[in-house]
């Protein structure tokens, strides 16, 4: 059975109702993707999601996404100050040589849990499969445009691309 845990760490600095709202739209709409990802007739799909405030425990997950305020305040350019992020990035993934980190920006604002899920599969996509923007970028679907915006509906070579490197076996995450 295909099975995914996946952790949302919240480091926008953000806490309200509205917010805690929003996060919850976002982690719904993203377990849909990845329902539909890793679907297969063989057998049933799992994704477990949770959303917490800070670092997991390595052993509590299989995918650990971040959400920072902003490109400025990114969490992967503090552990890697040497990380370059496009000015016009909603999201971006470092592959480093033994981990991987995965985050997507508050700002600039996107209109829907929908928008930021759409932003956060297609950085997970990068982090399980491991391709460069380079490699992933200009095969449509949640694989992306030639400039790395990412579309539904799922295309076949996005569910290929997420169950080849969920069968190669998820890279060690940044928490």
């Amino acid at each position: 059975m295909p099975e995914l845990t996946v952790t949302f760490v919240d480091r926008t600095g953000t806490s309200s109702a509205s917010h805690e709202t929003f996060k919850a739209g976002i982690m719904q709409e993203f377990v849909k993707i990845f329902e539909d990802l890793l679907y297969t007739d063989a057998e049933a799909t799992v994704i477990n999601s949770r959303w917490v405030s800070h670092s997991p425990a390595s052993e509590d997950q299989d995918l650990v996404i971040h959400w920072v305020p902003d490109r400025d305040n990114s969490y992967l350019r503090k552990t890697w100050p040497s990380v370059q992020i496009a000015t016009n990035a909603s999201g971006h993934t470092f592959v480093d040589t033994n981990m991987t980190g995965s985050e997507f920006y508050r700002r600039p604002r996107l209109q829907t849990p929908l928008a930021y899920a759409k932003i956060a599969a297609h950085e997970a996509m990068h982090n399980i499969s491991g391709l460069g923007n380079r490699q992933l970028h200009g095969q449509n679907g949640l694989a992306g445009d030639p400039v790395g915006t990412p579309h539904l509906p799922i295309t076949d070579n996005d569910k290929t691309l997420v169950q080849t490197g969920m069968q190669r076996g998820l890279p060690a995450q940044l928490l």
